[in-house]
């Protein structure tokens, strides 16, 4: 397995996990204060993009080792990257979104990486 696409599965499901959650009333209110709940059409964007990160964390583990492992592996890192969410909303709940900020920016280098490694 290439690290680099590991990586950027691993950053791929925890932007897509932080999606998710924004997208609930409950998680919402933690980040934005007490209260605050996302608009109808903002909901609706989260959960598209959520699910399309989750989609393409899990292409990018079958790309690297094929249908019978990646789908395996590529759940393996969804649960990882579930939990070390989970980790951030419970002790961080303020950092949460300027983390995924974070994860995100770093996803075009990893890209990069993954592709001319492969």
């Amino acid at each position: 397995m290439n690290p680099f696409g590991v990586l950027l599965a691993l950053g791929l499901a925890y932007c897509a996990w932080s999606a998710l959650s924004q997208a609930m009333d409950r998680h919402y209110a933690e980040v934005r204060g007490r209260g605050a709940e996302p608009a109808p059409a903002l909901r609706r964007r989260l959960r598209w993009l959520g699910t399309l990160g989750l989609l393409a964390s899990l292409a990018v583990a079958v790309r690297m080792q094929g249908w019978s492992i990646g789908l395996v592996a590529g759940t393996g890192l969804l649960t990882v990257a579930g939990m070390l969410h989970v980790l951030a909303l419970s002790y961080l709940p303020a950092q949460v979104p300027r983390l995924a900020q974070r994860v995100l920016a770093c996803l075009p280098l990893l890209l990069a990486l993954w592709m001319m490694a492969a």
